[in-house]
């Protein structure tokens, strides 16, 4: 007579084949969680620096750049491994200038330089520092570190904007210092004549501009200064009263009227820091600008 417990072995067979997939996928997915789980610290802070950078960049493009500021220095005081540090650094020099502080943002984009050189992401941020550096120092008329800056540009990133447009500052430098004498008088065109006393840091000096009446026609006209040369000094008066002045092409429009004698304009100015500053003067009439090629840098000395 045939046992009742034939089949035992028979299901004990079919329920391990049912359990080792199981088993399987138990296995992957532990497997899995272990490496998410050591993986995790790297990735938080990945997630943790966007956030407060997200904030930071909101907070600079809308120029709220005491908030910017703090935000980036945040990122970079907490989180040196993420992939927003450089922005960050980058985001502290922008907000520096925003914030009027130019000599340290320059002193911030000059310390980027020597770190941001490798990888594609690297390279994609140094050209942004170096145009920054450049604007940077074209606005603070340092006519003695801008040339290497620009140097830089043309070798490294030569089809760009930026270097595009730091090489007209470069070439309105090279030409200052080609027209400088020592008496400090411009040259470049017989329509205007310039006579600047001697400079010194924070003491009044006066620029005299003599411009003749076949420069510009008969009526009102303006008188152009570089907006680099006039952020740089504190205008203390300007005869005759000018008509009213603005701001556009990287200059500082002063608009008199022309009648049929020379008119001689006095700028009575008071130097903000020591060192060399490039004056580039052309003249404006019915929005047209007249390029005078009158270029010449002005020593202030120091107290």
């Amino acid at each position: 007579m045939a046992s009742p417990y034939v089949t035992a072995p028979v299901q004990d067979t079919a329920l391990r084949r049912w359990m080792a997939p199981l088993f399987l996928v138990l296995f992957l997915f532990a497997a899995m969680n272990g490496g998410a789980y050591l993986l995790a610290p790297t990735l938080f802070q990945a997630d943790q620096a966007r956030g407060p950078y997200t904030l930071a960049n909101n907070y600079e493009l809308t120029r709220v750049y005491s908030r910017s500021l703090e935000g980036y220095q945040q990122i970079v005081q907490q989180f040196p491994e993420s992939g927003y540090y450089d922005a960050a650094r980058i985001g502290i020099a922008n907000s520096l200038m925003g914030l009027g502080r130019r000599e340290e943002a320059i002193a911030q984009y000059q310390q980027l330089l020597t770190t941001l050189s490798a990888g594609e992401t690297l390279k994609a941020n140094r050209l942004a520092v170096l145009s920054k550096l450049a604007s940077a120092l074209e606005e603070a008329g340092d006519v003695a570190q801008f040339p290497d800056v620009y140097a830089l540009l043309a070798a490294e990133y030569p089809d760009s904007s930026a270097t595009a447009d730091a090489k007209r500052y470069a070439d309105t430098i090279a030409a200052a210092t080609a027209n400088a004498t020592d008496s400090q008088s411009a040259g470049g065109s017989d329509l205007i004549a310039i006579d600047i006393a001697p400079a010194v840091v924070g003491k009044p000096f006066t620029m005299s501009v003599r411009v003749d009446p076949k420069a510009v026609p008969a009526g009102t006209f303006s008188i152009a200064l570089n907006s680099s040369f006039v952020s740089a000094f504190d205008i203390v008066s300007v005869k005759p009263a000018t008509g009213g002045t603005s701001d556009y092409w990287g200059k500082r429009f002063f608009q008199f009227s022309m009648a049929g004698e020379p008119l001689e304009v006095v700028f009575t100015l008071k130097a903000k820091a020591a060192g060399k500053q490039l004056l580039d003067i052309d003249l404006e009439s019915n929005f047209t600008l007249i390029e005078l090629n009158t270029t010449m840098s002005v020593d202030v000395a120091g107290q």
